[in-house]
This record gives structure tokens, C-alpha cells and sequence, in this order.
């Protein structure tokens, strides 16, 4: 789907912004005989742009396609491939490169209410950090059922779910 069909999502998160623009790699003619080293046109002729696709995105703003992940599965935060620059940088609605972003889900639901986020609190999800434990669990051993994880890394699964339980538990 185009990046821009993900837009009304993000936007709905407190917090977050959408980027005002999305980078499209224009084709470059180097002439006809780039491929062998050649190049007879610099700088090469601009063509047209390359069709662009993101993954679909969960109500949530995380992404559906592919093998999903326990922190995608069992969410406690919105995971995004993608960041925006710092306004102190200058070019604020631009992508940042090479980073992504963790937006926390409101911890409960008077948080999730003050805030205006649409997306359900942690303890209206799960209630309590030991049965979003047991769903993470669930979550991994489903993973190794479809041979995408090895059984000995369901623990360690686990164990990274609880510390970033705890992260976002301890931030305000």
C-alpha cells in the first residue's frame, strides 16, 4: 500500500506526526552502457519515480505483514521502521535514516484517556504483567510451531518482553 495510506493511524497517536514528505527513488539514465561501466550521460537524465509500497499497519500502527514478532503480537508499544528528525536539526517532517520509533501504549486507561490515544491501554489488554508474560509465551511458542524461532529462544523471548514491560512501565 502507498506510505501515505498509513497516514490517518499515526496521526491518531499522540504524539507522533506523519512525514510531510515521502522519499521516492527516482530512475537514473546513465545511458545505454551503464551496465558495463560505461557512463555517457552525467549527470544521468532524471526518470520517473519507483513505486514505493509500505506494510499494512494494526490499529495499533504496527506492521501485519510477515512474521510477526512477539513485541508485534503482544504489543506494548507502537514499532515504527521510520523516525522523524529532531526539530532542533532543522527539516522537522523528514525521515530520520536509519531509525525507527517506539511509542508506549498508555499504561492504563484514565492514562490512555488524559492523553487521547485511541489505541487500548497495557491494563485493559492484558491486566497484569504476569498474563502478558503467559500471551508473549504463547506468542513464542507459536513462532517455533511455524519454524520462524528456536524452542531454546522462547526464554529469552520472554525475558526480553519482561524488561521492555518494565521500560515502559517505568517511564511517565
Amino acid at each position: 500500500m502507498p506510505a501515505e495510506a498509513t497516514a490517518p493511524v499515526f496521526r491518531a497517536l499522540p504524539g507522533m506526526q506523519f512525514p510531510d514528505r515521502v522519499p521516492r527513488p527516482q530512475r537514473l539514465d546513465f545511458g545505454p552502457d551503464a551496465e558495463r561501466g560505461i557512463l555517457a550521460s552525467l549527470p544521468p537524465k532524471m526518470g520517473a519515480p519507483y513505486v514505493t509500497f509500505v506494510s499494512r499497519v494494526d490499529t495499533d500502527g504496527n506492521e501485519t505483514a510477515g512474521i510477526i514478532a512477539t513485541e508485534l503480537a503482544v504489543p506494548v508499544a507502537t514499532f515504527t521502521g521510520w523516525n522523524l528528525r529532531d526539530p532542533s536539526q532543522g527539516a522537522p517532517g523528514d525521515l530520520m535514516s536509519m531509525m525507527g520509533s517506539t511509542v508506549p501504549l498508555a499504561r492504563t486507561a484514565a492514562e490512555r484517556a488524559a492523553k487521547g490515544d485511541p489505541r487500548p491501554s497495557i491494563a485493559e489488554r492484558y491486566g497484569s504483567r504476569d498474563r502478558y508474560l503467559t500471551l508473549v509465551r504463547e506468542a513464542a511458542t507459536r513462532l517455533v510451531t511455524a519454524r520462524h524461532a528456536l524452542a531454546e529462544d522462547v526464554d529469552a523471548m520472554v525475558s526480553r518482553a519482561g524488561a521492555l514491560w518494565d521500560f515502559v512501565h517505568s517511564s511517565s
